[in-house]
């Protein structure tokens, strides 16, 4: 898909179903699928600070995929595209469940005094 169909297209890729993005029957509002997304974008930036990267939205359609040393860039238009993005930008296919960095994640608190993957 050109950038261009990513930003026209309304609603989560099929790949993100799983995720916060795809989990309701019901048409997320505007407000609510921004708020799903940022939520998404800072979990996504706790894997990806172990691979050296970071993810910013881009017109809440895409990702936009750095390297912190080096500066480089990738775009990437769903979660699949987005971890090839990864695999480009450091040489080597990144593991998400890798059982130690599972265990890393869940032992740092995450933002607002939560531990990972825990809801309160």
């Amino acid at each position: 898909m050109c950038a261009l169909c990513g930003v026209l297209t309304d609603g989560p890729h099929w790949t993100e179903a799983g995720t916060d993005a795809g989990r309701s029957d019901e048409a997320p509002t505007g407000r609510e699928r921004h708020l799903e997304r940022t939520r998404r974008l800072a979990l996504l930036n706790r894997v990806l600070g172990a691979y050296g990267c970071t993810a910013d939205d881009w017109a809440g359609a895409q990702y936009m995929v750095h390297r912190r040393s080096g500066g480089a860039t990738e775009m990437a238009a769903d979660l699949p595209t987005l971890w090839a993005a990864v695999e480009s930008l450091v040489g080597y296919a990144p593991d998400p469940l890798d059982p130690a960095l599972v265990a890393r994640l869940e032992a740092i608190p995450a933002a607002g005094g939560r531990a990972a993957g825990r809801r309160t």
